[in-house]
C-alpha cells in the first residue's frame, strides 16, 4: 500500500507542473479530455465493488450535479449567481457543461472513501467528507475562476467568490454523502482502493499549480493542507479489508 501511495503522490509533481503552465496552454481539449481521464480510476473503483450500486451512484450524484447546477444558473440558488463559460464544453439545456459530473462525482468518492478510512463512527465519517469536499473548493473555485472555465455574476470577497458558494457546497456535500452511505456499506467502502482518490489527489495537485502560477496564495496553502492531508489520511486504510467485489 505505501509503494502506491508513492507512487500517486510522486505522480502529483507534473500534475503540478501541469497546472502551473495551464492558463497559457488550455482550449476546450486540454480542459475536458483530462477531467475525464482523471475520473475514471474512482468510476472503476465503485464499479468493481459492486456494479449495480456503483452506476447507481454514479448515475444519481451525475444527474443530481447537473440538476442543481442549472437550478443555481437559472435561480441563484443554491451557489449563487454565475455563468459557465466554453472551455468544459457544450451545455446541456444551454446551461450546464456535460463534463459538470466528471468534476463532481468523483470528488464525493474520494472524499467519503478517505472519510470513511479515518473514522469509526459513521455521524462522524459523514462530516468529515462534508468538510473535506467543502475544504477542496476553497482551492478549486478560486483557480476556475481565473482559468474562466466559469464567472461570478454576484462576485464575493474571496477571489470574487460569494460565500453563498460554499453554503451550496455544503447542501450538495451533504446530498452527496447520503447517497454514498445509503448505497455502500462500511465494508463496501473499506474495499475502495487508492483508486477511489486518484481525481481528489491529482486534481487538487493541479490546482495547486494554478494557484502558484496565478499568485492565489491562500488557495495554494490550503491546497497543500489538504495534500498533506489526504495522504496522511489514505494511510488509514485497513489492510486486509479487500475482499471479492460484487455485481449486486
Amino acid at each position: 500500500m505505501k509503494n502506491r501511495l508513492s507512487v500517486l503522490m510522486l505522480s502529483c509533481i507534473p500534475l503540478v507542473l501541469i497546472g502551473y503552465f495551464a492558463f497559457e496552454a488550455k482550449d476546450d481539449y486540454f480542459s475536458i479530455i483530462p477531467m475525464i481521464l482523471l475520473a475514471l480510476p474512482a468510476y472503476y473503483d465503485v464499479l468493481r465493488v459492486n456494479v449495480v450500486k456503483g452506476i447507481l451512484v454514479l448515475f444519481t450524484l451525475s444527474a443530481y450535479a447537473t440538476f442543481i447546477e442549472a437550478l443555481s444558473i437559472l435561480t441563484s440558488f443554491p451557489y449563487g449567481s454565475f455563468q459557465y463559460n466554453d472551455q468544459l464544453g457544450f451545455k446541456l439545456f444551454d446551461l450546464v457543461p456535460w463534463t459538470v459530473g466528471f468534476g463532481w462525482v468523483p470528488l464525493v468518492i474520494g472524499a467519503f472513501s478517505l472519510s470513511g478510512w479515518v473514522c469509526d463512527r459513521k455521524l462522524h465519517k459523514f462530516l468529515l467528507g462534508i468538510f473535506i469536499l467543502v475544504f477542496s473548493d476553497l482551492i478549486i473555485d478560486p483557480g476556475a475562476v481565473y482559468m474562466k472555465f466559469w464567472t461570478w455574476i454576484d462576485q464575493g470577497i474571496y477571489y470574487t467568490v460569494p460565500i453563498s458558494n460554499y453554503f451550496g457546497w455544503l447542501l450538495s456535500a451533504i446530498v452527496g454523502g447520503g447517497v454514498f452511505y445509503l448505497l455502500f456499506t462500511d465494508q463496501q467502502i473499506n474495499q475502495l482502493s487508492f483508486l477511489s482518490v486518484f481525481t481528489l489527489t491529482l486534481g487538487n495537485a493541479f490546482w495547486i499549480g494554478v494557484t502558484v502560477s496565478s499568485g492565489l496564495w491562500i488557495p495554494l496553502i490550503l491546497g497543500c493542507i489538504l495534500q498533506i492531508a489526504i495522504y496522511w489520511m489514505m494511510q488509514k486504510r485497513p489492510e486486509g479489508s479487500r475482499t471479492k467485489s460484487s455485481i449486486v
